[in-house]
């Protein structure tokens, strides 16, 4: 299972966006998370439609989660920016497969695909956000300078 560029942008930004009280604009976030601000801006379009930022028009406006961090799983986002049945995806076939039991692999791919689904599902955007270490943040925040 590999996450691409765009889930890894979307969960920086997202997780920058969670440090934060107040609304940033994609300007801010971009920089400040090291993603380029094109790229970010595609990125808050689709997760604005995805219901998982909200944007306000405005002095004091931005971009802002649509709902608390804590709320908001790693599986809720991948599944916002690679669709519904990217957590489907079997490294043995070339289309997404809900687990076929007669398939001879079964038995050993499909445990270990719960199990990860279920540690996405179970990790909050709040917990990443918490954990980020001290050395990256003071990375970020210096090339910001």
């Amino acid at each position: 299972m590999r996450l691409t560029l765009s889930t890894k942008y979307a969960i920086l930004a997202l997780e920058e966006l969670a440090r934060r009280e107040s609304p940033a604009s994609v300007q801010e976030l971009a920089s400040a998370a090291d993603i380029p601000q094109a790229y970010l801006a595609k990125l808050v379009s689709l997760l604005v439609r995805m219901g998982v930022l909200t944007t306000q028009r405005g002095r004091g406006g931005g971009v802002s989660l649509a709902k608390p961090a804590g709320t908001v799983s790693l599986k809720e986002i991948i599944e916002a920016v690679e669709g519904p049945t990217a957590l489907q995806d079997c490294p043995f076939e070339l289309s997404p497969c809900a687990g076929d039991p007669c398939c001879p692999l079964y038995p050993v791919w499909d445990p270990l695909r719960a199990r990860i689904v279920g540690f996405l599902a179970q990790t909050s955007l709040a917990e990443v956000a918490q954990r980020t270490t001290p050395k990256r943040r003071e990375q970020n925040e210096r090339d910001a300078e």
